[in-house]
């Protein structure tokens, strides 16, 4: 018979939880023997009395006699009777028996009548006090283990104990993904007391409580970790099979050692996917974890994310302490991922009845072993050296089609040689009938013939689709990184998408006989290309600070963002402006991160004046207004220095010469080195740099949920499966640095030193906007 346990897992009932309590013991001899296991019990003392123990640390065999006592502390005592001689009232004498039980390792007796004395003493006599049990570990705390570190290859000092043992099993569970009652399973315990027999193996409702408290202790650290960080944020909703809807929520952010970092904030239930309720739930996550400087919030292209943005921004406006940089103006990003997705799929529409020939031709080679078998002896007769093999797509991911089709083109003439025989099982496969599917589910029962096989025109308008969609396929793949900043080179990315359009659709139309083929791949472009104006083809629909990240990249700056804008606008001064307008947008963070934040106006409680002060101000003479006056006039003036140095900041990093443009460059690694001559900027380019311009951080969550939540474990709550995700997420993440980057003026000064000795010793000249490249 099965039970359904209150954290979610179904599995056979056990006869006993085994690290309920040390003090409980059995009350038969086939719960202790069926429930109990060597590591919850006592060792047997029946090898000891045979010979000398030895301080070896390791528990003697169990007891193997054919009769047993009910409780297991028997094995370590021994019954006797005491007579005992008392007097009574009269003078007589008379003689009474006691039961005691002497151990047998140190002697000590204590009373052992079953109807008024138990066993928990003896227990505990074995457990703590016995100085001569030879079973118990020394208890010597500051006895540590040199053991090799696999993962950092070093040779550590650990302290092995009853928590220590207990965490390891907790992580374990949680960064591996197994149901919590994997601790009663006879082979997992089997398995520790193997490893070591005094590991007292926690129960599943133990374990669980344990894991709740290492899950709030975690979590307190993070929110520790995360207070000096402005961080960047990813959302996105799923749906479980318990029918709940859960919403994800994902920081990003740079640490002090420029590294960059996700980690899972919130994997919390929302009511329903409207935008007041994400907005609600988002303000309400962010005041948990004490989260207000928020840069950019990142979600797909859905109107109900726009609302909730909106209704966040006006939330924290009231905040205060810098929570919104340029009142919020930037701080929506709409995943880039998911409208190239919109995009392609626009176009696929024209190419349908190709690509579903090429599927339906995988699906043949891939819906048996013999099937493959044949494939792969036509591969091998066409001498196609390809180590790979055909796979199949999901219809609803453009790039899993891509892929599909790719790799269907290497083996096009293994297919046409397995379609040379009219009678053969490939041609007569297409020739049933086969029901509409959806999802697994029939919407249609008219039969309807397999499209296929593809022929020659199905594989050109493939080959043309691979070609022309590999630089969305790799732009798609670059903005899904996420633990690389992509946000400097989005704004190339979109460029090179824009201008594949354009080169297809001019190459079409030079094209003067036109054939099928073209004619569906002009329609494709035209949709594509249309679909592309909807979202990208005005530069100011696009958020403009992924522009700014461009400048942040050494190898570009604004030199090259000039360039690209002179390409798209006819006239070039409307280049010049946008470049500037750029220009004026960073200036405006460098402002709200090198200046502090003006003094709040003083109150009546807190104004460093009294009412009297107040009073004989207002009736001061001629020469106290001036002298306010000269205060007032010297602050202009220091902010007016402050401006100076900004301006000097940006221009000397804009002039400064641009580095090579090389595929692996690592531009965090640049600010790092280089962060101390621009403070300023490298503030700003710490936080611009970690701003993801795809929710696929948030979307992968989604895997690790559908296995947390299976149909399995439907019934863990939700604040459990919230706690399971974000601490597997949590374990398996990097250290954040603690390191806090604070650029000395002796640095400055000394790389300035180098600089103007370069300058010196070479004669400088005008550098000139590079094209870029992908």
């Amino acid at each position: 018979m099965n039970e359904s346990n209150p954290f979610g897992e179904v599995h056979p009932t056990t006869n006993s939880e085994v690290g309920s309590s040390s003090a409980s013991v059995s009350t038969s001899a086939s719960a202790s023997a069926s429930s109990s296991t060597p590591s919850s019990t006592l060792p047997n003392p029946q090898t000891l009395t045979q010979s000398t123990p030895q301080p070896s640390g390791l528990p003697p065999l169990p007891h193997s006699g054919p009769k047993r006592e009910k409780s297991e502390v028997w094995d370590h005592f021994e019954k006797y009777e005491e007579v005992v001689e008392s007097v009574k009232e009269d003078g007589s004498k008379y003689a009474t028996t006691k039961k005691r039980a002497r151990c047998k390792y140190c002697t000590m007796s204590y009373a052992a009548d079953s109807t008024r004395n138990g066993t928990s003493n003896l227990r505990k006599h074995i457990e703590n006090l016995c100085k001569k049990y030879p079973g118990r570990v020394p208890k010597d705390k500051r006895q540590k283990l040199l053991s090799f570190d696999q993962e950092h290859g070093v040779l550590t000092s650990t302290m092995h104990g009853k928590e220590e043992w207990l965490k390891a099993c907790v992580e374990m569970v949680v960064m591996d993904e197994m149901p919590f009652s994997v601790v009663e399973g006879k082979g997992f315990r089997r398995f520790c007391n193997s490893l070591n027999p005094h590991f007292q193996v926690p129960s599943r409702r133990t374990l669980v409580r344990h894991f709740m408290v290492m899950y709030d202790a975690m979590k307190q650290k993070l929110k520790e970790e995360l207070a000096p960080h402005r961080v960047c944020l990813t959302t996105d909703t799923w749906t479980s099979v318990q029918n709940i809807n859960y919403m994800v929520i994902t920081a990003h952010f740079i640490d002090g050692d420029w590294n960059l970092h996700k980690r899972i904030l919130n994997f919390c239930v929302i009511s329903n996917h409207k935008g007041n309720s994400i907005g609600k739930l988002l303000e309400s996550c962010l005041l948990d974890w004490d989260l207000k400087k928020i840069l950019t919030i990142t979600a797909d292209n859905a109107s109900s994310n726009t609302k909730a943005i909106d209704y966040l921004k006006s939330k924290m406006g009231h905040w205060g302490n810098g929570s919104l940089l340029l009142e919020g103006k930037y701080m929506h990003i709409r995943c880039c991922a998911h409208i190239v997705n919109l995009i392609v799929r626009d176009g696929l529409k024209k190419l349908e009845k190709s690509i579903v020939c090429i599927r339906n031709a995988v699906k043949y080679v891939r819906s048996s072993p013999k099937r493959l078998e044949d494939f792969k002896s036509c591969v091998k007769k066409e001498q196609i050296e390809c180590k790979g093999l055909v796979v199949l797509d999901v219809p609803t991911r453009w790039n899993s089609t891509y892929m599909m089709l790719e790799a269907a083109l290497k083996f096009e003439k293994a297919f046409w040689r397995m379609g040379e025989d009219d009678e053969g099982p490939y041609i007569s496969w297409f020739g049933e009938d086969e029901p509409d599917l959806e999802d697994g589910v029939v919407m249609s029962h008219y039969p309807r013939k397999r499209e296929g096989p593809p022929t020659n025109e199905d594989w050109n308008n493939a080959r043309t689709f691979v070609n022309f969609l590999k630089v969305f396929y790799d732009a798609t793949l670059k903005m899904s990184v996420t633990l690389h900043p992509a946000s400097h080179t989005t704004f190339h990315d979109l460029i090179a998408m824009e201008e594949e359009i354009e080169d297809l659709l001019m190459e079409e139309e030079e094209i003067l006989s036109e054939t099928q083929t073209s004619k569906v791949l002009k329609d494709m472009t035209l949709n594509m290309k249309m679909k592309f104006k909807k979202y990208w083809g005005d530069l100011d629909k696009l958020n403009q600070i992924l522009m700014v990240a461009l400048v942040l990249d050494p190898r570009y700056k604004l030199g090259n963002l000039e360039f690209i804008l002179k390409s798209r606008f006819e006239n070039p001064e409307d280049a010049v402006k946008k470049k500037n307008k750029i220009k004026e947008i960073l200036k405006k963070f460098y402002e709200e991160y090198a200046m502090p934040p003006p003094p709040p106006p003083p109150t009546q409680s807190s104004s460093y004046y009294s009412s009297d002060t107040t009073t004989m101000s207002t009736s001061s003479s001629r020469g106290g207004k001036k002298r306010r006056q000269m205060t007032e006039n010297w602050r202009k003036e220091t902010r007016a220095n402050d401006v100076v140095v900004l301006e000097h900041e940006i221009d000397r990093y804009i002039t400064d010469p641009i580095e090579d443009v090389v595929d692996e460059f690592d531009v965090l690694k640049w600010w790092k080195l280089n962060g101390v001559k621009y403070p300023g900027l490298a503030l700003i380019a710490k936080d611009v740099l970690a701003i993801p311009v795809s929710t696929v951080a948030s979307e992968s969550c989604f895997s690790t949920g559908g296995r947390v939540v299976n149909s399995f474990r439907a019934s863990l709550t939700p604040k459990i499966v919230e706690a399971l995700i974000c601490s597997q997420n949590w374990l398996r993440s990097d250290d954040i640095s603690s390191l806090q980057y604070e650029p000395t003026i002796q640095e400055m000064e000394f790389y300035e030193s180098i600089e103007l000795d370069i300058m010196s010793s070479s004669t400088p000249s005008t550098i000139a906007p590079t094209t870029f490249q992908c």
